[in-house]
Formats: structure tokens, sequence, C-alpha cells
């Protein structure tokens, strides 16, 4: 009889002969997916705000672990699995493999827990073995009874050995049925590395949930399978053996590329002589097998017969279309990177929304916010301008300002002897601001309660606390204290020196039109003195001021025309304004200064004695989706669509 290895229709070729293209492909793609791999552990990092579950876990990542980033290379290993239930000969098959009693078996179930693994002689000196298992802690394979250790971290024993061909690495695996979790968790992380799966049925075993679920994902990673359908009672089960293998493919989508049938012999199990028998698949419709002159229908295969099979496997074939099954398990719209980055873009609008509330300034702004005191305004406007006269004009309204304060203090007796009662201008806008700062805190109330409503138990769970009563009161007693330690005329007189200065520097032609109207005015000053003490504010003065500066109107109006400005953003200065119309413009622009260092004092003390750490979290998750990391993700996603979609036609 011939042996069936001779007729197998390997179409094989050397690891190190793969044709140009393939190469290719395999160089463009390791490349993105070194990339994609680097960039995600940035983007995790950078997302770790948005609390959003981990990748580690997600069965497109721990692929993209386990197989693509170790196994993306021109010079990797086909690495071949032996996978299947419980006490079905996983390891019977897996020592015929290797040629030797490598790994433990028994009659019994005995029950491999770790993953063992043979390599060819001086493969651990060319190639990075935990590189290649990163979900293992890897340990010298001394004798075939360790894998059977209670052992509670996830281990592969391994060895080398002169029977193995330089292109495998070959690996016995837990049972994907067991009662124990953590076997399941190794058996998957086997099968994400693996390339080929040697899958192992019995009669009793090819229809179990746990192993259809098992080789329903290899199916969905595309992996080149080989069955081995072992303790059958030949020749009782040839005409039943095709149901069941039809039946678990049809089950599982799993497509295998050979298919192997071993009886049920227990001695020549142990003694490492059992046959494999080919058999051509699919079967033909009536259910039996077809036979050729390259595929007899029974030809009995020795041991070392199925590790040529598998040797002389399509390397460079197979591995491409194992590493493309993994990568569009890993790109697909579906599951994968896709929806990675949706969970990101859905959180990080979130933040950027409940952001937007906390920082949005028509909340402060639409409040009743009082103007500063005029009259506090125009004192230190005039006590900056009296520190830059020149000599001659300080001393002049130096001595009317003297005799306008007391004919001020005169008038102030007179009005309190008829029962007016002085307002002090500063407590009244500090009672003001701070009616406009509580209902500013009532409107941040109404909206934080809001976001509470929407589907993002990080912020609900947060901001409930932020909103019960003991919280409430003790961020409006934590505002009062900080507002009532504001030193509002000091806050007036620091603006007032800043706009002045700037006035002085950026806007000379109009100072020095100034000076001169000041000095000017020094001419009128007994009646200006009067006039102000009579009029109580600044608008007598400037009026006659202008009054005054009749023979310099052509020099103001040229410094106007230079000035020429938009204040606040609406109140447009021209020539036609005059120097009445700049000091009006210029108050305005100080009401207007003064009220946004407001706001923005508000705010900040809304940051810290309110939403704390959380706003800081919400601007920062907000921005996740404009990160570098998450851009660049988005682009090598793309990119790995269109090489897959290119390397199809290789």
């Amino acid at each position: 009889m011939t042996d069936g290895i001779s007729a197998l229709p390997t179409q094989s070729e050397p690891a190190d002969s793969t044709p140009d293209g393939r190469t290719v492909a395999l160089q463009e793609l390791s490349e993105l997916v070194q990339r994609l791999g680097r960039t995600l552990a940035k983007l995790e990092s950078a997302a770790a705000v948005l609390k959003i579950p981990s990748l580690s876990g997600r069965e497109w990542f721990d692929l993209l672990q386990r197989k693509l980033l170790p196994q993306l290379k021109a010079d990797s290993s086909l690495i071949v699995a032996v996978v299947g239930g419980t006490n079905i000969g996983k390891s019977v098959v897996f020592n015929h493999i290797a040629g030797f009693r490598a790994s433990a078996s028994s009659p019994l179930a005995s029950g491999t827990k770790h993953p063992v693994c043979l390599v060819p002689q001086g493969f651990a000196e060319t190639h990075d073995l935990s590189a290649m298992f990163p979900s293992f802690e890897l340990r010298p394979w001394a004798n075939g009874d360790e894998a059977l250790l209670d052992i509670s971290s996830h281990c592969l024993f391994w060895r080398t050995h002169e029977q193995v061909p330089r292109n495998l690495v070959i690996l016995d695996t837990p049972d994907v049925d067991s009662d124990a979790p953590v076997n399941w968790q190794r058996a998957d992380a086997v099968r994400q590395a693996a390339d080929v799966l040697v899958a192992v049925l019995t009669q009793q075993k090819y229809n179990d949930a746990a192993v259809k679920q098992f080789f329903r994902k290899a199916a969905g990673e595309d992996k080149v399978a080989i069955v081995v359908f072992n303790q059958l009672e030949l020749p009782d089960d040839e005409e039943y053996w095709p149901i069941w293998l039809k039946t678990f493919c049809t089950e599982t989508g799993l497509k295998p590329e050979y298919v192997y049938l071993a009886p049920n012999n227990r001695k020549a199990a142990e003694a490492i002589a059992l046959k494999f028998e080919e058999r051509t698949w699919p079967a033909e419709p009536d259910g039996e097998n077809v036979t050729d002159a390259t595929t007899p229908a029974s030809s009995p295969l020795s041991a070392v017969s199925l590790s040529q099979t598998l040797s002389q496997l399509r390397f460079a074939e197979i591995k491409l279309r194992t590493l493309r099954g993994s990568m569009r398990f890993v790109v697909k719209s579906d599951s994968g990177v896709e929806t990675y980055l949706d969970e990101i873009r859905v959180r990080s609008r979130q933040f950027q929304d409940a952001a937007g509330i906390f920082l949005r300034k028509s909340t402060i702004q639409q409040a009743d916010w009082p103007a500063p005191p005029n009259g506090l305004l125009v004192e230190e406007m005039w006590a900056w301008w009296r520190e830059h006269r020149e000599a001659w004009t300080a001393g002049i309204h130096g001595f009317y300002a003297r005799i306008g304060g007391a004919l001020r203090t005169g008038i102030q007796v007179i009005r309190t002897q008829l029962g007016h009662v002085p307002v002090d201008p500063v407590e009244q806008y500090r009672q003001q601001e701070w009616d406009a700062i509580v209902q500013v805190l009532q409107r941040l109330y109404e909206q934080l309660q809001v976001i509470t409503t929407l589907d993002n138990p990080l912020l609900s769970d947060r901001l409930n606390r932020l909103l019960s009563g003991t919280s409430c009161e003790a961020v409006l007693a934590r505002l009062r204290q900080a507002h009532d330690r504001e030193d509002i005329p000091a806050l007036v007189r620091d603006l007032v020196q800043t706009e002045m200065e700037w006035l002085r520097q950026e806007r000379q032609p109009l100072f020095e039109v100034l000076r001169k109207v000041d000095g000017a005015t020094a001419v009128f000053r007994p009646v200006l003195t009067v006039g102000f003490a009579l009029g109580g504010g600044i608008g007598a003065e400037h009026f006659l001021m202008d009054a005054a500066t009749q023979t310099l109107t052509h020099l103001a109006v040229d410094a106007s025309a230079a000035a020429a400005t938009t204040v606040a953003g609406e109140v447009a200065v021209d020539a036609s304004t005059g120097i009445v119309g700049q000091a009006k413009a210029s108050l305005l622009r100080l009401h207007e200064k003064f009220k946004q260092r407001r706001e923005a004092w508000l705010l900040n003390q809304l940051r810290q004695q309110l939403l704390g750490e959380l706003l800081t979290d919400l601007e920062e998750g907000a921005t996740v989706v404009k990160s570098e990391s998450f851009q660049e993700t988005t682009d090598i996603l793309q990119q790995l669509k269109r090489r897959l979609i290119e390397s199809e036609d290789v």
C-alpha cells in the first residue's frame, strides 16, 4: 500500500523561499500592526480618564497581542496546536506528531492543565518564545507529567527535540471543555497564537457545546484545521464519521484542510504506533468518501508521516491566511478596533457635553451681574492720572481738588441733615454680586441634575454626591467665605492701573492729547472744581473739560482718529467722539473688563469649591478624540483595511 504522505497534494515550499508577493504583504502588514500595537497602548493611557473597559481580555486585542504582534514576521514558524475536549486522546496525537512520548497520556482523563511545547533544535537561539506566547510563563519542560501540575499561574512548558521539523512549533493544550475555567483561558490563548489546529474529535465529543464554541471562534479567525477523528471502531464507524463531521462543521463553520481517522487501539497508542488514515473531505452527498489516484480511501499513515504532513504544509500561504484571519477579526466594524474607537467617541462626547455645561459662560453671563461702582472707577482713574501729570498742572489741579473735596464734604453734611442716608457703593456692589453668584449656582445645580439622567454611570455617581443637600450647603458656605475675602477696591485699582498703562503704552497719541487737555483745563480749574462738586460726578468735569479744550479740538480729533478702536467688542470709537467720547469709551471698557474678571473669578471658584477634579477629568476626556494617538489609530485602521483587501489578491 502506498504511503499516504507521498500522495498528498501538499504543494510544499520551504519557509525561507516565500514568494516575493507574500513576503511583501507580510512585511507591510507587519509594519502597520506594530504601529497599531504601539499607538493603542498610548491611546488606552490617554483614554483612561473615560473609564472605558480595559483592552486586555477583549478577543480582538488578545489576538493582536498573542498572534499578530509576535508572529507577523517573514521568518516565523507555523505554530501547530493539538486541541479538543476531555479524554479524547489529544496527548496521544501530540506524541505521534512528536514521534516519542513527549506528553503524559492515560486511558483515564489525565487532565492536562498547562500547554506543552516542542520546538526544533536551535529555535530558542533565533526566536523569542516569550513574545510568541505572551500570555504564559515559560518554563523548561523536563518530563511529561509537568503539564498535570496544579499551578495557579499560566505556565507553558517547552523543550527542543531533534525530530521536530525546523519550521514547526507543536503544542499540546488543556481541555477546551474542562470544568475549570482557567483551562478554557489557557486553551483560548493557545488557539489565538496558533496557525494550524489539529482538532481531535471523537464520537462522544464532536457535538459537545463547549467544544463547538471553541472551534466556532477558530473558524471566525480563519484558522487552518486538520481533523483527526480518534478512537473510531473501524470499519464499523466508516459510514458514521462523515455524518458526525458534517454536523460538527455545519455548527462551527470550520473547514478542515485534511481529515484523518485513528482507530481505538490502546496498545498502539501507548506504543506511538497508531495508523492514521486520510479521508477526503467534504464527502460526496451520499455520505461515502471519494477515492482517486492521489487520495486512497484507506491509506495508513505512520506517526512520522503525520508530522511530515504538518511540516510540508504550504507555509507562506497558511501563515498569510491565518494572520489575515486574525487581522480581519481585529479590524472588522462590528468588533475590534473600530468598536473600541466608537466607545471612545461616545464617552468623549458625553464628557464634552458635560464639560460644556460647566464651562458655559452664558450660565454666568446671563445672571444679573452688577456693574462696578462708577465713583470708584473714576476715583482710581483720576488717582492714576494725578501720578502722571506734568509738575505745573499737578500743583494747580491738586490745590483745587482739595477745595473741591471740601465742598463735597460740606454738601454731604447738608444732605445727611436733610435725612439722606449715605450708601457705601462697595458694600452695595458686594451684595449685588453675591445675589448674582447665588443665581448662577442655582442654575448650575439644575443643569447638573439633568446630566445625572444621562447613561453615564461615571458622571451620575460623582454628580449625585455633589448634589446631596450637605454638599450644596458646604459649597455655598465656602463660596460665601471666599467672596467675603475679596477686596473690591483693590481689584478695581489693579484693573484701572493696568488699563491706564495700556493707554499710555499702546495709545500714545491719545495719551499726549489728554496731557495737553489736562494742561488746558488747569486754566479753568476754579470753575471746574465748583462744577464737579455740585455735579457730584465725572459728567460735569468732562463737560467742562470739553468746553475748556476748544482750542485743542483739531489735535484731539487727530488723536482720536489715530486711536480709533472697538471697546468691549461693541462700542466703536472714532474721530467724531472727541475727548469726552474717548473718556466714556474708556469707562465702558473698564466696566466690561471688570465684569469679565469677576466672572472668571467665579468660574475658578466653581472649579475649586464645587467641581474639583471632575471638571479637569471632563476637559481631559473631551479632548481624547482629538489626541494624536486617537487620530493615528484611526489612520492605521484604515490603512490595514486597505492592505487586507489588497493582500487577498496575493
